[in-house]
């Protein structure tokens, strides 16, 4: 289970362990570098983010390229706006050659820019998808009902 490809889409089983892991992390609070992250809430399972972060896996295999933004240079933002999430908060995470969820989550928490991202307070979603060698991980936070967000220049 744990070392299955998430290019098709995750079995609720896989889906539990991945949210159980971030917000196992996210309850206890931890170190991302040597700044102190207090526990913050838990985070749920968005499909919208999960085809997202599937989507820029693919992508980044298909033209063989790493990178937090697209081939053509869309960013986090400009990518779920592609997919009609209503993102207030916005965040990715990005893992190459790691064989498990085990390997990339320990990856990310020894890193302290993915560890923030983790353990970011202002996030409340997230998705995860694996393709081929490529992890991505989104997450976000919608605008509330009705509420739109400015242009970004």
């Amino acid at each position: 289970m744990e070392n299955s490809s998430l290019d098709i889409y995750p079995s609720d089983d896989i889906k539990e362990m991945m949210l159980s892991r971030v917000n196992n992390l996210r309850a206890e609070g931890c170190y991302c570098g040597n700044e102190y992250m207090r526990p913050v809430k838990a985070v749920v399972w968005d499909d919208m983010l999960y085809k997202s972060a599937l989507s820029h896996a693919k992508e980044m295999k298909d033209k063989r390229f790493f990178s937090h933004f697209s081939a053509n240079g869309l960013d986090i933002g400009d990518r779920l706006d592609g997919f009609g999430y209503p993102w207030q908060i916005a965040g990715e995470n990005l893992g190459e050659g790691q064989r498990s969820f085990r390997e990339v989550m320990r990856d990310w928490i020894e890193s302290p820019s993915h560890c923030r991202m983790l353990m970011n307070p202002k996030v409340e979603e997230m998705g995860v998808a694996r393709h081929s060698r490529f992890w991505v991980q989104h997450f976000g936070k919608k605008l509330p009902k009705g509420a739109r967000r400015s242009k970004r220049k």
